[in-house]
């Protein structure tokens, strides 16, 4: 455990967890980290979690609370808000443009706490926040495919499995503490993968070319679920590829990069998102018209 402030632990303040939503799986994966931690002092009654993407405001539980940012951080001016307000703020992340756009900020804030490593993914950043016990397989499985390692066999079919599963911390608590639970996940994501597959295939002749922030790249309206394979299949041969996908009128992109491509972290923060060199996003505004007929 690497926590060791006695008034998290022992005080009456709300800890907020702010963690990265849009069912992204190292986000979760943070934020069960946490949960677990919490759940195994009893505390969970003092807890709120709060899923969170790019252009998200601040939620107002965090009036006077120990707020962590797991797998996310917001951008600078907002992080400055949110510690004005804030007791105490912990950043656990690993997103090259969060640590360059946050930089010198705990200088300012003696109440904000910036760990942010770039070699382990958030949920793994956070687990060895919070425990001293190794990382169970299921997050290890996480880090291999957020950081497009892929160094398991199993890795693929398991988190496609998960991707099909609830985001639910005590269902997830049993695939971290069973083993059998995993081998389960496995074969179920061979199954799922067969359709994945020809989705991808699918969505792959959807793709049209356009022009982002001066690139004339793929695009393509496509499902989060199927995002990162296919958009890094369209990126070869290409600076990037770029997909979206519609919430109301929040258009949420998602830009994939080859090893021989362009960085897109730079140009997704250029665009008010962030990410990785290779695997980005940010959020643009649709006009309300569009969901009037």
């Amino acid at each position: 455990m690497k926590i060791t402030d006695t008034e998290i632990l022992t005080g009456s303040a709300p800890i907020v967890v702010i963690y990265h939503g849009a069912e992204c799986l190292d986000g979760f994966g943070s934020a069960f980290a946490a949960w677990t931690y919490f759940a195994d002092c009893q505390m969970l009654d003092r807890v709120h979690f709060v899923a969170a993407n790019h252009g998200d405001a601040i939620p107002r539980e965090v009036q006077n609370a120990v707020v962590y940012l797991l797998d996310y951080a917001y951008k600078k001016a907002q992080m400055a808000e949110l510690c004005s307000v804030a007791r105490k703020v912990i950043v656990l992340d690993h997103h090259v443009t969060a640590q360059t756009d946050c930089s010198g900020l705990d200088r300012e804030y003696s109440n904000l706490c910036l760990n942010f490593d770039l070699t382990r993914s958030g949920a793994v950043i956070a687990w060895e926040y919070f425990h001293d016990t190794p990382v169970p397989m299921l997050l290890q499985h996480v880090q291999d495919r957020d950081l497009w390692h892929w160094s398991f066999t199993d890795t693929g079919p398991v988190t496609v499995a998960l991707m099909a599963r609830p985001y639910d911390f005590e269902v997830w608590s049993e695939y971290a503490r069973k083993p059998i639970e995993l081998r389960e996940l496995a074969k179920e994501g061979v199954i799922i993968n067969r359709y994945r597959r020809k989705q991808i295939e699918y969505f792959k002749t959807r793709a049209v070319m356009g022009k982002i922030a001066g690139y004339d790249v793929p695009v393509v309206n496509c499902p989060n679920s199927i995002a990162s394979e296919l958009l890094s299949e369209l990126a070869q041969g290409h600076p990037f590829a770029a997909g979206y996908s519609d919430k109301g009128t929040k258009r949420g992109w998602s830009l994939r990069a080859t090893e021989d491509g362009v960085n897109v972290a730079e140009i997704a923060v250029g665009l008010g998102g962030g990410g990785h060199p290779r695997a980005a996003g940010f959020a643009t505004q649709l006009p309300e018209q569009l969901l009037m007929i």
